[in-house]
């Protein structure tokens, strides 16, 4: 994977152009945030191949409850799965945010293969107990 995270860096540094402006880069990055979230919407609102059942999350206050039992209990509150058309979008948009994050990474002589594996380290310190 750090191959393929430092290869991609390496290709959008080379093809960005037009948006070199960190101002272009981190409002593109919210733009593009704001089209998956939309997406997710749609998917449940207009097309309907998923739904969403949202509630309140249970946090029992039962000492004897493991970390395990717990991270079971937790639900994504989505129901069924991306038609194929979905996905399709979904994918798209999240290619979008890889891209500008790659960008923003780049503006700041970054490595995003470096961020991912230093917040892997500092979430493994922490474990389960990182309740993210």
């Amino acid at each position: 994977m750090q191959n393929e995270l430092e290869a991609f860096q390496v290709f959008v540094n080379n093809i960005l152009i037009r948006n070199k402006s960190i101002l272009d880069q981190t409002t593109k990055l919210q733009d593009a945030c704001t089209h998956l979230c939309r997406n997710v919407s749609k998917s449940a609102t207009t097309c309907g191949c998923i739904s969403i059942n949202a509630h309140k999350q249970p946090y029992p206050t039962c000492e004897d409850l493991s970390m395990d039992d717990l991270k079971n209990l937790m639900q994504t509150h989505i129901n069924g799965k991306l038609c194929s058309n979905c996905e399709e979008l979904l994918e798209k948009e999240i290619g979008r945010i890889f891209f500008y994050l790659s960008a923003i990474a780049n503006t700041f002589d970054l490595s995003l293969s470096e961020i991912l594996e230093n917040e892997k380290k500092r979430t493994e310190l922490l474990g389960k107990f990182s309740l993210r």
